[in-house]
């Protein structure tokens, strides 16, 4: 899929340059973070839930998440399964990716 829709947005210059600077010593532009925000919310159909949750709320849903993995009576996967699966899945992504480059 290309990049080539474009998404502006008007914002206190001050509140852009403080973001501008968290976001460059992660290593990111605020493109960036504008993108994975809309994706995120594009492949999740909401905001992420830590935007729309305090601590306490994000910590009760971890937590239940961990149990329900805990209770998960599927048979366990090994370590070479696991890595092999993922292996296979970053191969298919670096396929999509240079198939979908402009």
């Amino acid at each position: 899929m290309a990049a080539n829709a474009l998404v502006q947005t008007r914002i206190d210059a001050e509140v852009r340059d403080r973001a501008s600077a968290v976001l460059e010593s992660m290593g990111l532009t605020v493109s960036d973070a504008v993108r994975i925000l809309l994706t995120r919310t594009a492949n999740e159909g909401a905001l992420p839930l830590e935007l729309l949750t305090g601590n306490e709320a994000h910590d009760a849903w971890f937590r239940a998440k961990v149990l329900e993995a805990i209770n998960d009576t599927r048979p366990d996967v090994s370590d070479e399964e696991a890595e092999a699966h993922f292996a296979e899945r970053r191969a298919a992504a670096r396929v999509n990716a240079m198939t979908h480059k402009s």
